[in-house]
């Protein structure tokens, strides 16, 4: 993994949980990561780590086999593409590397899914040494949303990420996938049906959980007494944040209603910006916060938003929307009918779906929950009833565990059967 801890994002405690839980079932894990580091560049990052190669140490029950990375100054757009591709690089040679020299044997590797997506390439070259089975985890389909979004135009780029994608795919010998919608998409590029596996992701419940608005962050910002319309998490091109923006203009005049944007992401200073073009003091900002925070940034929240530009909902389960149904919060989804999070939404009857990029139909929406508080207790329970019994960590951590001891048998018999044959007649 190109990230870990120190770095805080949405996918770090879902792994760190798996890791720990294989541990505590006698299972040895080694973490591959790069040394703590930020796409800025050398001046974020950390004095201590600077001119190591490799170093090991341990995360909690886990090794951690950290391993060197080119962290490039992103100071202009111009040479950025360049900057990134090298950083990717750096780190897949360091770590093809520390995978290799590392001691001990290996049943699995898991390659968690981009970025960079010659993870899953690494993981296979890895696997020839350590003569064992790789496990490629999509959480995001990648290049895909990109593609869509325009970000990446030049025809040769293109042709040598989807030429990596498909290689990744056929080179791995399992590929887990986090919703239907997803394994649809790998269908169509061609994986065979049998190396795809479906194991979604979990939230954990015990540590979010349904508490009091008014607690320790809705004081901080004087926010206890408002209806909340939250929007938590990154604040990325994909998620068309504008529309809120947009249906915050609508709902000026509502004194008690306020937008609250906790999170970072590269689209954060230009809603920002947006919310003070067009002079709406119902919009309030909010840094990141600490992990420990979030059961209360919830908690905080009225009314809990997720949005998604036209055509790209069907590329992930944002791990906010798990949240919120944690949280026992209503929730709104602006994101394309038929996609898997609005299809979650609907599922586990937790709140409203509405189309993408329609300010009119969110604040609609907002007004509608708003009037009608027992609609509103109703998806919160509703969403808390779904998440205990579908979305434990338990439940995902034992399918997992269960995976990876059926290919490592698999590939013990497999290895068995091609000694038998090659031993000598007589």
């Amino acid at each position: 993994m190109l990230y870990w801890y120190p770095y805080e994002g949405p996918l770090m405690p879902i792994y760190s949980a798996i890791f720990e839980d294989l541990v505590a079932k006698g299972h040895s894990v080694t973490l591959i990561s790069s040394f703590p580091h930020y796409r800025k560049g050398h001046e974020k990052s950390f004095k201590e780590y600077r001119g190591k190669i490799f170093e090991v140490s341990t995360y909690k029950s886990i090794r951690l086999l950290r391993c060197y990375v080119y962290a490039p100054e992103f100071k202009t757009d111009k040479y950025s593409l360049v900057m990134r591709a090298l950083n990717f690089l750096s780190f897949s040679l360091s770590s093809i590397l520390a995978g290799i020299v590392s001691k001990g044997k290996y049943d699995i590797i898991l390659a968690p899914s981009s970025p960079p997506i010659s993870n899953g390439i690494s993981a296979w070259l890895i696997s020839l040494f350590k003569r064992c089975p790789v496990v490629y985890n999509v959480q995001d389909l990648y290049p895909d949303m990109a593609i869509k979004l325009g970000l990446i135009k030049n025809p040769h780029v293109l042709a040598f990420l989807k030429m990596a994608e498909n290689l990744v795919y056929r080179l791995s010998t399992t590929v887990v996938t986090i919703s239907q919608g997803m394994r649809k998409v790998m269908l169509q590029k061609g994986v065979l049906p049998k190396k795809i596996q479906l194991i979604e992701n979990f939230i954990d419940t015990d540590f979010i959980r349904p508490s009091k608005q008014d607690n320790h962050f809705s004081r901080l910002y004087g926010l206890e007494n408002l209806f909340v319309v939250l929007y938590a998490g990154n604040i990325g091109i994909p998620h068309g944040v504008e529309v809120i923006i947009h249906a915050a203009e609508i709902l000026n005049t509502e004194r008690k209603i306020v937008f609250c944007f906790v999170g970072r992401g590269e689209n954060r200073e230009k809603i920002i910006k947006l919310a003070r073009e067009r002079r709406l003091p119902n919009t309030v900002f909010i840094d990141h916060q600490p992990e420990e925070m979030v059961p209360l940034i919830w908690a905080t929240a009225s009314v809990a938003v997720i949005t998604y530009r036209r055509g790209l909902a069907d590329f992930s389960i944002p791990s906010k929307l798990l949240a919120m149904m944690c949280a026992g919060r209503p929730v709104i989804i602006s994101a394309d009918a038929g996609s898997d999070a609005a299809e979650l939404v609907r599922r586990a009857k937790c709140g409203i779906c509405v189309s993408p990029e329609s300010p009119q139909a969110l604040a609609d929406a907002i007004i509608e929950l708003k009037t009608d508080p027992k609609t509103r207790e109703m998806f919160g329970l509703n969403g808390r009833s779904y998440a205990e019994e579908n979305l434990q960590r338990k439940v995902i951590s034992d399918q997992y565990e269960s995976l990876f001891r059926s290919l490592s048998k698999a590939d013990a018999v497999i290895s068995a059967q091609s000694g038998e044959q090659s031993l000598p007649k007589g």
